[in-house]
């Protein structure tokens, strides 16, 4: 799933829509997806945002209640026990950050990275027995993905992933104009 349902508002466009390289960010999310094995492709948006053309979208259904109403919508809409979530303005996350994390996955556990200073719940992998807490958490407005994360491997759902330093860079969201610039300059320079 690509979650794309943000409102852009330091950058004041559209993330899903934005081209790197030639392509448009939902195209290169859905493409490093296809790439890491998942069967089913879609896009979770706001209710009203616009979804590509060809592309399976979801809805959120929470209101005001940030990305944890996306992965809500996701795991909703997952129809295998695990669910790949990637967000639409995480340009630097590859098959491969996937094809590791899928290692670590196993019946009713998936994974996530943590490095440093954080998890990366939005590149992440979540077992379909974590909907129920996503539920939950939404319902009581408790909206924070890291401790949504902690919980998860607290009670053995998801089994972190340490993630080297120089890795942490690959997880960089396009926020501000500054960061499209790097990206873009970043993406020129992989060729």
């Amino acid at each position: 799933m690509i979650l794309a349902g943000g409102e852009s508002r330091r950058l004041g466009q559209d993330k899903a829509e934005i081209r790197i390289g030639g392509e448009a960010l939902w195209q290169r999310q859905a493409r490093v997806l296809r790439s890491a094995g998942a069967d089913r492709i879609a896009i979770v948006r706001r209710p009203g945002q616009p979804a590509p053309a060809g592309l399976d979208c979801q809805r959120d259904l929470g209101r005001n209640a940030g990305p944890i109403a996306g992965l809500h919508a996701a795991l909703q809409a997952g129809t295998s026990p695990w669910t790949a979530v990637l967000a639409v303005d995480m340009p630097g996350i590859d098959a491969d950050w996937f094809h590791r994390l899928r290692a670590f996955c196993r019946s009713g556990v998936g994974a996530v990275a943590r490095h440093a200073e954080a998890f990366e719940p939005l590149a992440a992998i979540y077992p379909a027995e974590a909907s129920q807490e996503i539920a939950t958490r939404l319902w009581r407005r408790d909206l924070s993905l890291q401790s949504l994360c902690r919980s998860l491997a607290e009670q053995g759902r998801m089994v972190v992933v340490p993630l080297a330093a120089a890795d942490a860079r690959r997880t960089a969201s396009i926020n501000t104009a500054a960061d499209l610039r790097n990206a873009a300059g970043e993406s020129g320079s992989r060729g």
